[in-house]
This record gives structure tokens, C-alpha cells and sequence, in this order.
């Protein structure tokens, strides 16, 4: 803008021509290097929060594909975060509002990825559990856990049930809320003898 300003001054071009110039070239480079970060993964949705109250008009500049794929890649990272948490309020109204998606087809992206990160997640816990990975495996089930809130499954089956009891195991010496401990025994299908048996022997 400054450079552009001073050769607004060489040229000596009326102040209200200029300014409409300034303001295209500026806007078309900036929606250029957001669509890129968006692209390329860098743009998180921190980060459009913080770009729209500072009145950048997103809507014009990134596309509703790409809005999209955002939206996608942020709820992928909530199932992968690690925590358990998944917030339905900031997840189905907050974000495709931020967004200006469609909330309809926001929510059935999310029960899509919820289904296919779910038995991913268990996989992906018993993998840990054979490298002795402790900590790989707490955040593995806690996965399982997020995309169950998502969207409830039924109790998942596994061909080594004993290895169904180790990771509740690890999962209980985790410190756990109560309700995700539930939960997880229930997903898990241990029954409530077993689970007290590896409660007392913990």
C-alpha cells in the first residue's frame, strides 16, 4: 500500500481513483495468500476468527470448497487431538457460522469422519499398546472417545479380547473422568465383573 501510495503521488493520480486501485490490488493479494495458506494447511480456524474481526471479508476471497475443506480439516484435528473433548455447540453452529457453510452438510461431514476415525482410533490404540506406548494409547482412546460423542457407536469387537482389557487398563490408570471410563468399558464390551476385577488388581 505504501509503495503504491507514493506512486499515486508520482503520477499524479486524483486520491479517490487511487484508493479504489489500492484497495482491489490489496484485496486480490491478500485472497490469493489466504486461499494458498488455506491450501497448504496453514490457516487454522483461530486464525479466520482472527482475520474476521479484522473485517476481512472471507466470504469473497476463499471459496466455499475450500471453506469446506477447512471446516473438514478442523474437525479432523478435534478427533485427533487427543483430549476425548468434542464440543457439539462450537462444532455444528460456531464453525460453519465462522465459515458460512452450510450446517446441514457441516453435520454430515462430521458423523462421516467421526465413523471412519472411530475404528481407525482403536486400531491405532492396539498398535500403541504392542509398542508399549502408555501415553500413545490414552491419546488413541481418547479419539475413540471424541468421535463416539459424535456419533454413538455400539461396543467394538476385536479379535484379542485381551487386549481389549489392557488398554482399559492403561486408560483406568490414566485418571480418567468416570463418565469416559464408563463409556469406553462399554465401547470396549467388558462387562462389569471384569471391569471391577481390573479396577482391584490396578
Amino acid at each position: 500500500m505504501e509503495q503504491l501510495n507514493n506512486l499515486q503521488k508520482q503520477v499524479g493520480l486524483p486520491p479517490e481513483y487511487a484508493q479504489k486501485i489500492i484497495k482491489n490490488i490489496t484485496t486480490t493479494k491478500m485472497a490469493a495468500a489466504i486461499e494458498t495458506a488455506v491450501t497448504q494447511g496453514r490457516l487454522n480456524i483461530k486464525q479466520i476468527r482472527e482475520l474476521k474481526e479484522a473485517s476481512v471479508d472471507l466470504d469473497s476471497m476463499v471459496s466455499e470448497n475450500l471453506r469446506e475443506t477447512l471446516f473438514k480439516k478442523t474437525v479432523d484435528d478435534i478427533f485427533s487431538s487427543g483430549t476425548g473433548e468434542f464440543d457439539e455447540k462450537e462444532v455444528y453452529e460456531k464453525i460453519p457460522s465462522d465459515l458460512n457453510i452450510n450446517k446441514e452438510k457441516a453435520k454430515s461431514v462430521v458423523h462421516e469422519l467421526a465413523q471412519s476415525r472411530l475404528s481407525n482410533s482403536l486400531i491405532q490404540a492396539v498398535a500403541l499398546l504392542r509398542q508399549r506406548n502408555r501415553q500413545g494409547v490414552v491419546s488413541s482412546l481418547n479419539d475413540l472417545l471424541a468421535c463416539d460423542k459424535a456419533v454413538p457407536s455400539r461396543p467394538l469387537s476385536w479379535e484379542l479380547p485381551g487386549e481389549l482389557a489392557d488398554l482399559y487398563t492403561i486408560y483406568l490408570k490414566s485418571d480418567p473422568a468416570p463418565e469416559k471410563l464408563s463409556r469406553l468399558q462399554y465401547l470396549l464390551d467388558i462387562n462389569d465383573s471384569t471391569a471391577a476385577a481390573l479396577r482391584e488388581g490396578r
